[in-house]
């Protein structure tokens, strides 16, 4: 089998995007949670802990697959994975979680990144560039259709047999990716050095780029907005659900979670068409306004509205990933750092996730979801509107004097 898949590494590469994060239990994690015993604010210092370890893990798996190889960082997450579903089966109390959500991060660390690495220099070594758009959107379109089924198989699964089958689930699938990751052919990438000096390389080249520091922004600020926006699911559906019909809301959260991962997969799908008809710049600046009418929305009296709501907020997943990795890698001069930079941005996004999540979680508690969408969309909207204004003046300078240069000594 691993031969078939080192002969056709696309089609590999797609199966692994499938099976890599298919997170069976996502939909369900804040209810099974909580029938744990943990709270609402527990659950969202979860967000913290898992934030922070991802925001500990990204740059050194970066710098591990720039320096092992893109293939075994993917693989060696998808086996994480499945260990981490086994915290969540057998763990009891806050501290149990709290490691499977660090070994939840770590896995995501190790393949995140990486495949995009993978990726990118795969078609640069066959002359495809030009292709790259449309297998960056497949692939999250085939992690979106893995996710539809894991998501559809879980609600059966948790509803009908026992809450812990969606982890041995998402298990299995993984470990599967991992093997289908062995597979990937690749040459060699040993480089010299500790993870200090490519964090210390990274960190450097994003302090002397204005380009690629305004992109890590415009992605931390997105994210979030994305992110936190899948943690109010299951108490929006429960303000619409009464009395017998609450005991369908598992069944409810699959179903939605389903009409998500169908949107983000044919989003996905198309992001490669929408890359050539349309500018990036263009569609970021469309992705931002989005984001702000949905949480506008969001804090009014909707009613069932925040279900189409819900899920066109998750569709957008679908334009972001895809649109994040091509402007991260327009943006980064070379090769050997690609890897650890998009770890870099990555590393962004989980930290800022990480400041607001308890605000969020708290503010919900304290207030209302609709007071605390509202009060969202405003900070967002003024942290759009000066990012605006630096990115605007990092693209029209261009790249400064050390990019140039660097990038002169490595075409030379």
């Amino acid at each position: 089998m691993l031969k078939v898949f080192h002969e056709r590494p696309l089609a590999a590469y797609l199966t692994y995007r499938t099976l890599g994060l298919t997170w069976a239990f996502a939909p369900f994690q804040v209810y099974y949670l909580q029938h744990r015993g943990l709270s609402v604010a527990d659950v969202f210092d979860l967000n913290v802990v898992f934030g922070l370890a991802a925001v500990a893990f990204e740059v050194p798996t970066g710098a591990f697959a720039d320096r092992r190889g893109r293939r075994v960082a993917m693989s060696l997450g998808a086996f994480v994975m499945s260990f981490a579903c086994l915290c969540f089966i057998f763990g009891r109390g806050f501290g149990a979680f709290a490691l499977a959500n660090v070994l939840s991060a770590l896995s995501m660390c190790l393949a995140s990144g990486a495949d995009s690495a993978y990726l990118y220099d795969h078609l640069n070594a066959r002359k495809q560039l030009g292709h790259y758009g449309r297998w960056e959107g497949l692939g999250t379109a085939a992690k979106g259709l893995g996710n539809l089924a894991a998501v559809l198989v879980g609600s059966l699964l948790y509803h009908y047999t026992h809450p812990t089958a969606v982890f041995w689930l998402t298990a299995l699938t993984t470990a599967v990716a991992g093997v289908v990751a062995l597979g990937l052919p690749e040459r060699r990438t040993l480089r010299e050095g500790r993870v200090s000096d490519h964090l210390r390389r990274a960190l450097n080249t994003l302090r002397t780029d204005p380009r690629l520091a305004s992109v890590v922004l415009f992605g931390a600020v997105s994210f979030v907005l994305l992110r936190l926006s899948l943690f109010a699911d299951q108490p929006h559906l429960e303000a619409h659900l009464h009395g017998a019909w609450l005991r369908y809301t598992v069944l409810s959260m699959g179903a939605l979670a389903a009409l998500k991962e169908i949107g983000t997969a044919l989003l996905a799908s198309a992001s490669g068409y929408l890359f050539k008809q349309y500018r990036v710049a263009s569609l970021s600046v469309a992705l931002g306004l989005f984001l702000l009418a949905a949480y506008a929305l969001m804090g009014t009296d909707h009613g069932l509205l925040c279900v189409p709501l819900m899920v066109l907020l998750a569709t957008a997943f679908g334009v972001f990933s895809p649109l994040m990795r091509m402007l991260m890698n327009r943006v980064i001069v070379h090769s050997h750092e690609r890897a650890t930079l998009l770890s870099v941005e990555g590393m962004g996004r989980r930290l800022l996730f990480a400041a607001i999540s308890p605000l969020f979680g708290r503010a919900v508690e304290a207030s209302s979801l609709h007071a605390t969408f509202s009060g969202t969309a405003w900070v967002a909207g003024a942290a759009y509107l000066a990012l605006g204004a630096f990115a605007f003046g990092a693209f029209r300078a261009g790249p400064s004097a050390s990019v140039e240069g660097s990038a002169r000594v490595s075409v030379a």
